[in-house]
């Protein structure tokens, strides 16, 4: 069994004309560990592309994310539950993503997106590497 030595979690609500709101907050919640630059670069470029995902050009919608980092035994595991409210046209645009969607199943441990009628979530984990753990 896995021994959890620490952990945070954040949760946001935001407009998604604000992205930089979890990219920001992303930012911060990693400058304290020991992760390197690119590994941060590779998370807030996974957070943005997850969250475009559920947005539609010149509408608001309301975003929620759920961030947790743990520190597990030796290693440091980012995850983020993403959901926002199902819209017709969101959904239509998912298939249009392929390669977005095949994007963010290379750069993430796991990556997994669930639509029904009333929501939209996205589920990441991403193992960090680390400069000195």
């Amino acid at each position: 069994m896995e021994k959890i030595t620490n952990q945070t979690e954040v949760n946001l609500s935001f407009p998604s004309n604000l992205i930089i709101i979890p990219r920001l907050v992303v930012s911060g919640l990693l400058s304290n560990e020991k992760v390197t630059i690119e590994e941060i670069e590779n998370i807030k470029l996974i957070i943005s592309e997850a969250v475009n995902l559920l947005i539609l050009p010149d509408s608001t919608t309301i975003i929620s994310i759920k961030m947790n980092l743990a520190k597990i035994e030796n290693q440091i595991k980012f995850k983020a539950h993403i959901q926002s409210q199902a819209n017709q046209e969101i959904i239509k645009n998912l298939s249009k993503n392929g390669l977005t969607i095949y994007i963010l199943n290379y750069l993430c441990s796991k990556f997994v997106l669930k639509e029904n009628s009333q929501v939209i979530e996205i589920t990441i984990e991403k193992d960090l590497k680390s400069e000195n753990l």
